[in-house]
């Protein structure tokens, strides 16, 4: 696959141009990351649109006390940093990688350019906005009424990639709002119903047909 093919399957650069995305094609910089990397801290400034070419990463915030909440997950294809980079501010999240992969980010001097260029642009970021915020609205009523398996499951479906999961348990609790112990509690008996099969940092689904009555309990 080409250059400009790969970049064909990302949120925003699909939306370019063939003469556009040759132009920012020689800006676009590669940001290798490792599981547990981090790409950027909150409150560091807002230089770069970023978009996940390969791997997974996690948008998240800590607490005084330590605790970490993930925010959002984003796979390949998916982009991140694009209202801070609009608005010239700072991150208000942190970003990791979940698994090895790799990002490419987009100066923001260069992301602002094209928006003003070309109006449409500004259109297909607002839709990716709102597919975010409708995701997120869903995962705060899945977090208040949905039943501990019932998140889990639903976490593991978004995670899977060709029937397979690289993530740890401890990814997956904090990522459907619960525990580690009720994690490892749940996924053993998925487990006994060969729904899916585990080890370390990953996990094979089985039965994806269970796991999907399961998250849409």
């Amino acid at each position: 696959m080409s250059t400009s093919d790969r970049y064909r399957t990302s949120e925003f650069l699909r939306a370019l141009s063939d003469e556009q995305l040759e132009r920012i094609r020689p800006l676009l910089r590669e940001k290798r990351f490792e599981r547990g990397k981090v790409l950027f801290f909150i409150d560091e400034p807002a230089e770069y649109l970023f978009g996940v070419e390969k791997g997974e990463v996690r948008l998240y915030r800590s607490s005084k006390d330590g605790r970490i909440t993930t925010l959002e997950r984003l796979l390949e294809g998916e982009v991140f940093g694009a209202i801070s980079t609009l608005e010239g501010d700072r991150y208000p999240v942190s970003a990791e990688g979940v698994s090895d992969g790799v990002a490419w980010c987009l100066p923001r001097a260069q992301f602002l350019r094209l928006l003003d260029e070309d109006p449409r642009l500004a259109r297909e970021v607002l839709e990716i906005v709102t597919r975010r915020l409708h995701s997120a609205h869903e995962r705060v009523r899945s977090f208040a009424h949905d039943p501990a398996p019932s998140r889990l499951a639903q976490a593991l479906l978004r995670s899977c990639r060709d029937g397979e999961a690289r993530v740890t348990r401890k990814d997956l609790a904090e990522a459907a709002g619960t525990t580690v112990e009720t994690a490892i509690r749940v996924f053993r008996s998925f487990q006994r119903d060969g729904i899916i099969q585990g080890s370390v940092g990953r996990i094979t689904l089985l039965d994806e047909v269970a796991l999907v009555e399961i998250a849409d309990r």
